[in-house]
């Protein structure tokens, strides 16, 4: 059977599944791949498994949890993509030091309920600012940049490589990585289809090993894997260079700090509070 894949247009968090599919990884383990769409946000990757089209998907730890929450895709993680790999940029020519100095700014995240809305809102609290101190509004990440240059916004967090597309092209400066804000925090995951889970484990088990050699191939080949990089996301290498600076692949998520992200959700209601943490939680891989 051919396993239904899909990943982030131009992420490059998802920089594992550019290597295996480059490299021949998912033909070398026996699985056979079809791409079904590089998709523009995880809300539309978790509509496609909710509309049953995908076996498997690279996407935010966020849609992942809010679409188990909210019963609209019935998914399970099978490992960690990446950890970090977020950071909030300013105008090149903006007065502002730090975060501190975005109250009273427009400030543009790109979603309610991502990684990059509970980072912004840590950074501001860490800070003393409230999030009605500042204008947040929503953009989708290409189209902050040309925001940030023509001063339309003062500020943008958003993932890699568009915090450092935006220093390469002298449109902005990293205020604050998401290292800084929250250090090895959970980004993105690889989720599959609960009942593909349950009928093939041993194609997940060779999922996990294709992930595990694709994530060794980015640390032990950086030129390549930036070239890979390149030809996935449309950017140049120094800017891809830079931005896999700021990433690091593989690992296991961290309990503790997906239940923190959870009571996040549930704090704002993205999802209803009442839903048992234990069963948000079971979107996890056994330890």
């Amino acid at each position: 059977m051919k396993i239904r894949l899909g990943y982030l247009q131009s992420d490059l968090h998802h920089l594992p599944a550019f290597v295996a599919i480059e490299k021949g990884y998912f033909q070398q383990e026996g699985l056979a791949v079809e791409v079904i769409g590089a998709f523009r946000a995880g809300p539309e990757l978790m509509s496609a498994f909710s509309a049953q089209a995908l076996d498997v998907g690279y996407v935010g730890l966020a849609p992942a949890i809010t679409a188990k929450a909210n019963s609209t895709a019935h998914i399970k993680c099978i490992a960690l993509v990446n950890t970090e790999g977020s950071a909030i940029v300013a105008g090149k020519e903006s007065s502002g030091k730090s975060v501190a100095d975005l109250k009273g700014k427009v400030v543009t995240i790109p979603g309610h309920a991502t990684m990059q809305d509970f980072l912004l809102r840590r950074a501001l609290k860490q800070q003393g600012i409230a999030v009605n101190e500042i204008k947040l509004l929503v953009l989708k990440p290409p189209e902050m940049i040309p925001a940030l240059s023509r001063k339309d916004i003062d500020a943008f967090i958003a993932w890699e490589p568009y915090p450092s597309k935006a220093v390469t092209e002298n449109a902005g400066r990293i205020l604050m990585t998401s290292h800084q804000i929250w250090a090895q925090h959970p980004c993105c995951v690889i989720v599959a289809d609960e009942e593909f889970c349950g009928k093939h484990p041993e194609m997940v088990q060779k999922l996990k090993s294709v992930h595990r050699r694709a994530v060794e191939f980015i640390n032990a080949n950086r030129p390549e894997a930036i070239a890979i990089g390149v030809n996935y996301t449309g950017m140049d290498g120094k800017t891809v260079a830079a931005a896999l600076g700021n990433i690091t692949y593989g690992g296991v998520p961290e309990r503790q700090y997906v239940a923190e992200y959870v009571d996040f959700l549930r704090e704002l209601r993205y999802i209803r509070p009442d839903i048992a943490k234990d069963f948000l939680m079971s979107i996890l891989p056994e330890q």
